[in-house]
């Protein structure tokens, strides 16, 4: 890989500007040289302009490599990194490559075996462990604590549960899990528990022998059988039946099952991760779910949170999908921005990206503004005036007409916008978006 210029970039990024004239000296006759002595700007570089590899140092005063590399890799930058540190061992080298970097080599350095790591990288080789083929992209720091908290699960066996609503990017979380896991090299089989019918899906779990029922012809695995060595992903667990939890509780305890018409005992083999968009504690309350099953598989749960609790994703997310276009991909106008920073996304980021097909579909290539909206879109959904009140209430009813009218107006005054509105109004984003909903206003 290389730039349109013949030479490839390289970004180098260390606060010794001693070391760093001596790494451009022994780059800059083979590649495109920028350094920068501040990691934060360097940040800021490579998610602005187009780099081959970017090297970081470890042990920086402003922020150390893991943070810088944690900066790149959440705005969704997938250029090679490579980490160089003189202060580290066997385990500083495994972090870096859980959080996304492509290789890591120790001071001091030599200067073949860099060139050689440079090239190694520029070729594609030595990719990390979690890199995705589709990125979890975002810049919110309660959900880049998540994307830790699943790069730790994945070292270990247990079981992990991943709730969230619709669109949030559950499976992406269970696929990052699997690459970084010992299994990342297995298959990953992802069943659709809400998309099998009940009568297959005891065959579609365990497989069945020929003959065992009309219509089979001969045998066949199932999910179980076909994710050995790998991860099953159970999407939509909730939405199992019953009979298909007690199946499904008594092979995690077991640890083997039998196909469908079968005898023999096949072990099972597979690491477990599961998803839903439910509650699965309300669930198990009101005897739609096995308690037992469900802390088998609730070893740690990670909850997603919506799109609209991270705001500034969706900016990010938006020109992810917008650069999926390329050539045919629409221009948003700033008052466009305004709207898709307002609008809730009930659909999360599944939503948004359909959104954004749509408008590359319908107007590609061209600049893009609110007119273009459907007309159901067209109208901000925002709350209306406040009423005035009325002094003849009593108290308990003049306060509630009170929050009500004070919400709707701080919603209506800041454009909709729940980051600026709950600011506003004294209360962290949570906190703010229960109230709302609470009323009735979301």
């Amino acid at each position: 890989m290389s730039s349109a210029r013949g030479k490839a970039r390289i970004l180098f990024v260390d606060d010794i500007p001693p070391f760093l004239e001596e790494m451009r000296a022994l780059l800059e006759p083979h590649y495109r040289v920028t350094t920068s002595p501040s990691p934060l700007k360097a940040a800021e570089l490579a998610c602005g302009k187009r780099f081959d590899v970017i090297l970081t140092t470890l042990v920086m005063r402003e922020c150390d490599g893991f943070q810088l590399i944690r900066r790149i890799r959440g705005a969704g930058v997938s250029t090679p990194i490579i980490l160089i540190t003189r202060f580290g061992n066997a385990n500083t080298a495994v972090e870096a490559l859980r959080i996304g970097a492509n290789d890591y080599l120790a001071k001091p350095v030599e200067p073949a075996e860099l060139l050689a790591r440079i090239r190694r990288a520029l070729e594609g080789e030595a990719m990390p462990p979690g890199q995705e083929a589709e990125p979890f992209l975002t810049q919110d720091a309660a959900t880049l604590r998540l994307l830790e908290e699943a790069g730790q699960a994945a070292t270990s066996a247990v079981r992990v549960l991943i709730t969230g609503e619709t669109g949030t990017g559950k499976e992406l979380i269970a696929r990052r899990i699997h690459r970084l896991s010992p299994w990342g090299a297995g298959p990953f089989i992802a069943v659709n528990c809400a998309a099998i019918p009940q009568e297959l899906m005891e065959s579609e779990f365990f497989g069945h022998e020929a003959g065992a029922f009309t219509g089979a012809q001969r045998r066949r695995p199932g999910r179980l059988e076909m994710a050995a060595g790998g991860t099953l992903f159970l999407d939509e667990v909730a939405e199992l039946p019953i009979l298909m939890q007690s199946k499904l509780l008594r092979v995690l305890q077991g640890g083997d099952f039998q196909r469908v018409g079968g005898s023999e005992t096949l072990a099972f083999n597979a690491r477990v991760v599961c998803a839903t968009n439910r509650n699965l504690a309300t669930e198990v309350r009101e005897g739609r779910f096995r308690e037992d099953l469900y802390f088998r598989l609730r070893v740690i749960e990670l909850s997603l949170p919506a799109l609209r609790a991270r705001g500034g994703d969706i900016r990010l997310l938006a020109r992810h999908f917008l650069r999926r276009f390329g050539q045919q991909a629409t221009r948003p106008d700033a008052a466009l921005w305004r709207w898709m920073e307002a609008h809730s996304w009930p659909g999360n980021a599944r939503e948004l990206e359909h959104f954004i097909e749509r408008l590359c579909v319908l107007h590609p290539g061209k600049s893009a503004g609110v007119h273009h909206l459907p007309d159901d879109q067209r109208t901000p959904t925002l709350p209306a005036p406040a009423p005035e009140l009325d002094a003849r209430l009593p108290y308990s009813e003049a306060l509630a007409a009170f929050r009500q009218a004070y919400f709707q107006r701080v919603l209506a005054e800041e454009g909709g916008h729940l980051s600026r509105a709950a600011r506003r109004a004294g209360m962290d984003k949570g906190q703010f978006h229960r109230t709302i909903t609470r009323l009735g206003l979301r």
